[in-house]
């Protein structure tokens, strides 16, 4: 059974990780909820761009797993045309993935209880989440490793990428990231590690941007909506672009799950004791 929108559903009830699929527009969101039975607060985890989501699953799984065995409530899901969710990638921009956080975020956070929503972006998706969080969304914001826009993150892995290619491509059919960006530039799209790049798509990069409001965590304080920025080391991949993926499987990020869990309790802690003073 699917969901409709702004309604969520699982092959299998009852269980602590329910994956499902969420309804929007055209297409469905594949989503997995960490169910917590007293949650302290909720987390949407919004992740890494495409390609970049194969290499940083196993993390993102067990920071999401870390987070649930602390009482906070998880959802993560993968983008429209990416992973398992449903639609064409080729055809999405940021605007269209923006809307569908948009109409998820709305959904969890009428989640009962009420407790505070954190949102929590990686890469691209920490600009998701920052351009979400101020429209209203969530209590709190967590970005890991924001680009200062986009399209910096999509230059990014471009050239990684090419750089793989040119190691098994023939020096004569070489070709450089200079050639793919002109040929975007030009309107024609191109394939990445596997997903069609449009124009359009390259062309609307340069105006998804980290809000300056937010780009040194301030801003926000004096609503009592606050705002971490973490900028990851390379030790951190394959969270962040580096490193070999067969290696950075097995890593124990436990130095990084831990600080962050703990500001996210910190800041709800600090929220509950504020609410009992003033009814007191």
């Amino acid at each position: 059974m699917i969901s409709q929108p702004e309604t969520f559903c699982s092959a299998q009830p009852w269980v602590p990780e329910e994956a499902g699929y969420f309804a929007v527009p055209g297409a469905h969101l594949y989503t997995v909820l960490h169910r917590v039975a007293e949650p302290l607060a909720r987390i949407l985890l919004v992740g890494p761009f495409a390609s970049e989501r194969q290499n940083s699953y196993l993390p993102w799984v067990r920071w999401a797993r870390h987070l649930a065995a602390r009482r906070i409530e998880v959802l993560r899901y993968d983008y429209r045309g990416v992973g398992e969710s449903f639609g064409r990638f080729e055809e999405m921009t940021f605007n269209e993935w923006s809307e569908d956080l948009r109409l998820l975020g709305h959904w969890f956070t009428k989640r009962e209880p009420s407790v505070p929503v954190v949102l929590h972006g990686l890469e691209i998706g920490a600009i998701l989440a920052a351009a979400n969080f101020l429209r209203g969304m969530g209590d709190a914001l967590l970005l890991w490793s924001p680009p200062a826009n986009a399209n910096q993150a999509l230059r990014s892995t471009l050239i990684r990428w090419v750089g793989l290619e040119q190691l098994l491509t023939p020096g004569a059919e070489r070709r450089t990231a200079g050639d793919y960006i002109r040929q975007l530039e030009e309107g024609t799209s191109v394939e990445v590690e596997g997903y069609q790049w449009s124009a359009r798509l390259w062309q609307a990069s340069f105006d998804w941007e980290l809000p300056v409001e937010l780009s040194n965590e301030r801003g926000t304080h004096e609503q009592q909506r606050p705002v971490r920025i973490v900028k990851l080391p390379k030790e951190a991949a394959p969270l962040v672009k580096g490193g070999f993926v067969g290696y950075d499987e097995v890593k124990d990020f436990t130095w990084l799950f831990q600080e962050n869990a703990d500001w996210i309790e910190g800041y709800v802690t600090t929220r509950n004791r504020v609410g009992n003073e003033a009814i007191s």
